[in-house]
């Protein structure tokens, strides 16, 4: 088997192939990135070969065309991997505050479940989260038969390797998690308040985009879990009911068009659409608590950021421009 490339997910060669815009602050990405990776791969012959990058699923039908021509025709075989919008929703809150954004999470949940054409604040969410269609998508470029689903389950966090493990007829126990130094773990409710603040200053001040991925994307926010690790019980973002049974209802139609594309699903199908099993309480009014190891841990983000080498000129913020995504049906 071989994972192409230096990268520890192929990120610049989705961002290439996909023309997308990166993370705030990220250098410009070239189609080279795209055309290394491709010859990489046909380099490889007959030897399983494995690309993996979250920003595939952002590709047009004419980009999707492309990956798969290019990556082996009819030797691709697609992995999408899918969770329920009740749990996506706060994780995709914060992982957008971690990049920049400014709206709290009330008025980004009622933006995006509740105003047509669901395109605002953040256009992407929609292109990356409507699964049946990601899916449909990849299935009529690559053959259904050649698209397998696999949505994970939120109590066995290792099922998901060993599933992988089967696909790519590993022996069990080669795929591991990630420490906790490496992954990517979400904000707690004030961790993203606090970070919600800064992006606000820098915003209003408008500072360089540069400063941001130095200061806090690369600075504070990594400097956050250590912080986190010692609280007994960190404040999780909590998402309101409505919001739930919105994305509730969004996941089961979804699921029921999966369902009917003819791919193979590997796990509940019909978690996507699980209804919430209990109230949940709605974020509490006022600032919440924050810290002061928290506060500390950001402070000396901000330095060891500033102090560590120089990424090069960054590209024009993400935020600035999206394409047209298609409207939501009613459901």
């Amino acid at each position: 088997m071989i994972y192409p490339g230096t990268e520890r997910y192929h990120k610049s060669a989705g961002i290439a192939i996909t023309q997308a815009r990166g993370n705030t602050g990220d250098a410009p990405v070239t189609m080279a990135a795209w055309r290394d990776l491709v010859t990489e791969v046909r380099a490889a012959r007959s030897a399983r070969v494995i690309v993996s990058s979250e920003w595939l699923c952002r590709a047009t039908d004419k980009q999707a065309r492309r990956v798969v021509s290019g990556l082996g025709g009819r030797r691709v075989h697609v992995v999408a991997t899918l969770r329920p919008l009740t749990k996506i929703l706060p994780s995709a809150w914060q992982q957008y505050v971690k990049d920049g954004y400014v709206g709290d999470y009330e008025s980004w949940l009622q933006g995006t479940l509740n105003r047509t054409p669901f395109e605002s604040p953040t256009p992407w969410f929609w292109i990356r989260h409507r699964h049946d269609a990601v899916i449909a998508r990849w299935a009529s470029i690559a053959g259904p038969s050649k698209v397998t689903a696999i949505v994970v389950d939120g109590h066995d966090h290792d099922l998901l390797l060993r599933q992988f493990e089967a696909l790519l007829a590993l022996p069990t126990g080669s795929l591991v998690p990630k420490g906790a130094g490496q992954r990517n773990d979400s904000l707690t409710w004030p961790e993203a308040e606090l970070l919600r603040r800064v992006n606000a200053y820098f915003n209003e001040q408008q500072l360089p985009d540069e400063l941001y991925s130095a200061a806090v994307r690369s600075g504070v926010v990594p400097r956050l879990a250590a912080s986190r690790a010692g609280l007994a019980r960190p404040t999780p973002i909590v998402t309101p009911r409505w919001a739930l049974e919105r994305a509730a209802e969004i996941g089961a139609a979804a699921a029921a068009r999966i369902e009917a594309s003819g791919v193979r699903v590997l796990g509940d199908l019909a978690s996507l659409g699980a209804p919430p099993a209990d109230a949940e309480p709605s974020i509490a009014a006022g600032d919440p608590v924050v810290e002061f190891a928290t506060v500390a841990q950001a402070v000396v983000g901000v330095i060891a950021g500033m102090t560590a080498e120089r990424p090069p000129p960054p590209a024009p913020s993400r935020w600035r421009r999206a394409r047209k995504i298609d409207p939501l049906p009613e459901f």
